[in-house]
């Protein structure tokens, strides 16, 4: 079967940006791996060389340029069209876009049998914007999803708080729940964490909550003294960079919070699997791989109670909830995970139980692999 995968795709598999580029990569992967099977990645995005790279024998990337003015309000014409040539050329089997947006639409104008993997919320993730650019933005792209949402007969969910979110919207479509592999690195047995240690993964936005786990840290701090805060992710927000590291001074942490930036995927499994503990408080969130991860690298997480974080995190069980905005409760209960060592552990081992049943390459290829048999059974 020759598959063509649309979406977001790392330049370098060692410089990942975003859960997206992350599951594409591994998805690609585990498909590359099976039997009678040919992957070829098609990514159209800005600042990248127009190329084609063999990943592997049967496993080829495709970037194709972009063009780079206007594209939202266009509602990525220009760019569906140079994807939709692309895949002409290839003539795939099927064709799998990742996200309601440009790709999925040109998967959808292609006339190839096609399926859309939906990540996020990108109407709620545009509420959240403060900045008038990126709320007008945000209104093209909302524009995309609901034509996605209004032509897609075949839709793959990452999470079940996604299908059900969207139920009633999708008319006749055909839809399946294929949650999102983890890199088989992040598997690797775990090393003795270093105490007191609490690591962030995820990129620098405002959604991901990063200001409030700042004011749980600083809660925090005055019963675990020695604690440390690592934040691991590239900071795509420039202005939201600044405010964070305004918060530290303000906070007076600048001794106990350190950024790692953007790390290659054996660095950042390393930075997992050395954290006492994992943290994601979003405002808004869907299926994060970085809790994934954590839980592969057998670490507690304590998230939010937002979008599709308890579908990942068991409370009392893999970790904690918290609600979004409470930096009490977060301290509290950061407080509470790193004081017991023996819950600790034990929480960790169930995390990495759930995630060795739920998030491998290999299962989530396979799963992948009969929705494409499924819809082309039925084209």
């Amino acid at each position: 079967m020759k598959i063509a995968v649309l979406g977001l795709f790392p330049a370098d598999p060692e410089r990942i940006v975003g859960g997206v580029e992350a599951v594409t990569l591994r998805l690609c992967e585990g498909l590359s791996r099976l039997p009678g099977v040919e992957v070829h990645a098609v990514v159209s995005a800005p600042g990248r060389p127009v190329e084609t790279r063999k990943l592997a024998p049967n496993w080829t990337a495709h970037s194709i340029g972009t063009f780079d003015h206007f594209g939202n309000m266009l509602l990525a014409l220009p760019d569906r069209r140079r994807m939709v040539r692309a895949l002409r050329e290839i003539r795939p089997d099927i064709v799998h876009a990742h996200s309601a947006d440009r790709h999925a639409l040109a998967a959808l104008d292609s006339g190839f049998p096609a399926v859309v993997t939906i990540h996020g919320v990108i109407e709620a993730e545009t509420r959240l914007e403060k900045r008038p650019t990126q709320r007008l933005r945000g209104v093209f792209r909302d524009r995309m999803v609901n034509d996605v949402i209004r032509r897609a007969r075949n839709i793959i969910f990452v999470s079940p708080y996604l299908a059900e979110l969207y139920r009633e919207r999708l008319g006749l479509a055909r839809r399946w729940v294929v949650e999102n592999p983890v890199g088989e690195v992040f598997f690797r047995a775990a090393r003795e964490a270093v105490p007191d240690r609490v690591l962030y993964s995820g990129l620098l936005i405002p959604r991901k909550g990063i200001r409030n786990l700042l004011g749980a840290i600083a809660i925090a701090r005055r019963s675990v003294p020695d604690l440390r805060l690592v934040l691991a992710g590239s900071a795509t927000d420039a202005p939201y960079r600044r405010a964070l590291e305004e918060k530290i001074e303000a906070e007076g942490l600048q001794t106990c919070v350190e950024f790692l930036g953007g790390l290659p995927p054996e660095r950042l499994a390393e930075e997992c699997r050395g954290a006492a503990l994992v943290v994601l408080v979003s405002r808004q969130d869907t299926a994060p791989v970085s809790v994934q991860e954590a839980m592969a690298a057998g670490r507690p997480v304590i998230g939010s109670t937002a979008g599709g974080i308890p579908h990942l995190v068991s409370e009392g069980e893999t970790g904690f909830l918290v609600p979004y905005g409470d930096p009490r409760l977060l301290a509290e209960r950061i407080v509470l995970l790193l004081r017991d060592e023996g819950r600790r552990r034990a929480m960790g081992d169930r995390a990495r139980a759930e995630a060795k049943k739920r998030f491998s390459t290999a299962g989530a290829a396979r799963a992948t692999m009969e929705v494409y048999r499924e819809v082309l059974r039925g084209a």
